[in-house]
């Protein structure tokens, strides 16, 4: 359960790869969440469920593994493939099938899924 909490654990990156400060560089690494439309986490979503935190690595592969944290102690992995061109990514969930674009510059991952605008930190 990644992103949101049905969608949350449907959450794949797949794809090449370019670096977060360049496009000569690569955007492999671990991503922290930091916002969820625009909300820093704990982000309670509307069914009562909080997600605590959330770490998105994009490996040199082209797949991706995300990993959400909760307040009630569950924990929800997400993997799939994500591509990369020019800062613009697209990922592609193995574990629900979904979907989604993002962009990536600098240090920041910005990601569009199911509604929600998600802003992550590279660590």
């Amino acid at each position: 359960m990644r992103r949101i909490v049905t969608v949350a654990l449907a959450m794949t990156l797949a794809g090449c790869s370019m670096d977060s400060t360049g496009p000569n560089g690569s955007v492999d690494g671990t991503y922290s969440l930091t916002r969820i439309g625009g909300q820093t986490l704990p982000y309670t979503f509307s069914n009562g469920t909080t997600l605590v935190s959330e770490d998105l690595t994009l490996y040199t592969d082209g797949t991706y593994q995300d990993v959400s944290r909760y307040a009630n102690g569950q924990q929800g992995t997400d993997q799939g493939y994500y591509t990369e061109s020019n800062g613009a990514l697209s990922f592609q969930s193995n574990t629900s099938n979904l979907v989604y674009q993002g962009s990536v510059s600098g240090n920041v991952l910005t990601d569009f899924v199911a509604g929600y605008t998600q802003t992550y930190q590279k660590r």
